[in-house]
């Protein structure tokens, strides 16, 4: 019997044993992987450079390196990203570039350990890359219970946006992810973009020059491309009776009806010099209903709140070329004013969305004064001609992504009898649309 039990234990130990070298080969093979395509990272991809930001990077490509090698929008950040894994497994590395329109503010410091903070792991080791004009600050995270390695690298950019670089993998040797994440910021081409710093100035103006609720309110159809009604916007100045630090108070009511029903109303206050303001929305649609407020303080800090399934908060610190879409207006006739006939200016959608923007003066129509041409550069493929009368007030526009939209100026009556749901508070409601 107790040769029997000597018998077994020894097959056990033996079959432990050759379950434990097995593992230890199969780890072996996946570091071998891993650092031939950590070698290879040398040969980084062509430029991929980001569409009218004066920025482009290189990404780790081929030798088990994936990348789309293209820039992805989403959540107010472009991104670019390149894994590395096997056939059909898990990645076990990957590297990303991110470009934030707005970001929390916080030093590089900070950013470290919340990023540490993130992975359970720890700053093991901190430096500084000179590139170009920038400098990046870097640190090495490591998390040694999974052996994790990180690389986070990160610089604040004019205009206030911000750049972060990172490297990460699993069980692979540390000092070559050291160099493949150093030649990615080597790759690094950044140029100071004209046409936002160009942007920055004519908000500046608005600024300087102080703002004040102008004109009454605004009726426009929203029609399909048979030319047929399908929604409408309205805006106009609230009548405020008691004292308010804003000077500006506007409300907005925009509804598209069919299958997607959807309907939002907004409320937009700011100061004079719009150091400060209050954007709060309210959409309904079949998804439910979402309410949005956006407040800025005066140290360009953005605070955005959304209730609803899920609800949540965020902080960003707008750029200097930031503007809110209810004022987009008084930018286009800012640039008649002046020489400047093309700028970059990111708008702040009532969503809490932003959108950088493009915007050109272009050769006026023979039934509008002065044109414009706005790109979204979100990825959705959205253009949008802005069509201004003689003074300088927006009379229609034509929207196009993959179908085209016409938007045209009318009158209260047509809306309240095309949309008989909304003729009471419109007509009403000669004050406010709120």
């Amino acid at each position: 019997m107790a040769a029997h039990m000597g018998e077994t234990y020894r097959f056990k130990k033996f079959g432990g044993d050759k379950m434990a070298l097995l593992g230890l080969f199969v780890l072996a093979l996946l570091t071998a992987r891993l650092v031939v395509g950590l070698k290879s990272a040398v040969s980084l991809s062509e430029p991929i450079e980001l569409p009218c930001e004066e920025l482009s990077v290189s990404m780790p490509s081929g030798n088990g390196w994936h990348s789309e090698e293209q820039w992805e929008f989403r959540e107010n950040t472009f991104a670019v990203r390149s894994l590395f894994a096997l056939r059909s497994g898990k990645p076990t590395a990957q590297a990303h570039c991110r470009y934030l329109l707005a970001a929390e503010p916080a030093s590089h410091k900070v950013r470290f350990e919340q990023r540490a903070s993130e992975i359970d792991g720890a700053v093991v080791k901190a430096g500084q890359i000179q590139v170009a004009s920038l400098t990046i600050n870097w640190a090495h995270i490591e998390r040694s219970d999974i052996f994790l390695d990180v690389f986070f690298g990160t610089t604040a950019l004019p205009g206030d946006r911000q750049l972060d670089i990172e490297l990460r993998q699993i069980a692979g040797n540390a000092d070559l992810a050291e160099g493949t994440f150093k030649r990615i910021v080597a790759s690094l081409d950044f140029r100071e973009n004209r046409r936002l710093e160009a942007g920055a100035q004519i908000i500046n103006e608005l600024k300087s020059h102080g703002l004040d609720n102008q004109g009454g309110r605004n009726f426009y159809w929203i029609k399909d491309s048979k030319g047929q009604p399908i929604g409408f916007t309205a805006d106009g100045p609230i009548d405020s009776d008691t004292d308010t630090q804003w000077n500006i108070q506007t409300a907005g009511l925009a509804y598209i009806r069919g299958p997607d029903a959807r309907e939002e109303r907004t409320v937009f206050q700011c100061s004079r010099d719009l150091e400060e303001f209050d954007y709060r929305s309210r959409t309904s649609s079949r998804a439910g209903r979402t309410i949005t407020e956006l407040a800025r303080d005066k140290a360009g800090i953005m605070t955005a709140r959304k209730s609803g399934a899920r609800p949540e908060e965020e902080r960003y610190r707008l750029g200097r070329a930031a503007i809110p879409d209810v004022l987009l207006d008084r930018v286009l006739r800012q640039v008649l004013e002046g020489s400047r006939k093309e700028i970059l200016v990111d708008v702040i959608e009532a969503d809490g969305t932003i959108t950088p923007t493009f915007v050109s003066q272009i050769e006026a129509a023979k039934d509008a004064a002065y044109v414009f041409e706005l790109k979204f550069l979100d990825g959705r493929g959205f253009s949008e001609q802005v069509f201004l009368n003689e003074q300088r007030q927006i009379d229609g526009a034509v929207l196009q992504q993959e179908a085209t939209y016409r938007v045209e100026r009318t009158t209260v009556e047509s809306v309240a009898r095309a949309f008989p749901e909304y003729a009471q508070h419109l007509l009403q409601n000669p004050q406010t649309l709120n």
